[in-house]
């Protein structure tokens, strides 16, 4: 395995126990910016289907919760990027936008709406700096989560306690 993939594999690993903690220790289940609020706001994981059938699921995350996480946004965009030692324009992300999952696929969060977080499928030709080098995923212009992605992938595979 490669040392970047296996770091981020594990940086994925420790989000999804900052999220386990936040969901524990701080009531991100308890949103509301009130604490009198009578009943909390959950996170809500809500099913889609994706065009091609396989089931995908839509993270919302009230305000208060998306600033706790530190979540933050790019874009996916052309610039120019180095592969296989010829620099030519080509579609990126920033690579903090790459998580991996279990068997080592590359997705990025798109951002829909505010406060709201769709996983998509991503192939990445190469690295180049700060930026994966992208041969298939969303289009140009996309916005991205750039910080707290591994967070949102804990939160869509509903993990609870340790795992």
């Amino acid at each position: 395995m490669n040392t970047q993939l296996s770091t981020r594999i594990s940086r994925t690993r420790r989000g999804l126990a900052v999220l386990l903690a936040v969901v524990a220790g701080s009531g991100l289940a308890g949103c509301s910016s009130s604490p009198e609020a009578s009943t909390p706001a959950p996170v809500k994981l809500t099913d889609i289907t994706a065009a091609d059938g396989t089931p995908i699921k839509q993270v919302t995350l009230a305000e208060r919760a998306v600033q706790r996480l530190g979540i933050t946004t790019g874009t996916i965009s052309r610039a120019n990027a180095a592969v296989a030692g010829t620099t030519a324009e080509h579609i990126v992300v920033p690579y903090a936008a790459v998580v991996y999952d279990n068997d080592g696929s590359a997705w990025t969060y798109t951002v829909p709406s505010p406060g709201t977080y769709v996983r998509a499928r991503i192939t990445v030709a190469a690295i180049d700096g700060d930026v994966a080098v992208l041969t298939d995923g969303p289009a140009d212009g996309t916005v991205v989560v750039t910080q707290g992605a591994p967070e949102l992938l804990g939160a869509e595979a509903e993990i609870a306690g340790e795992q």
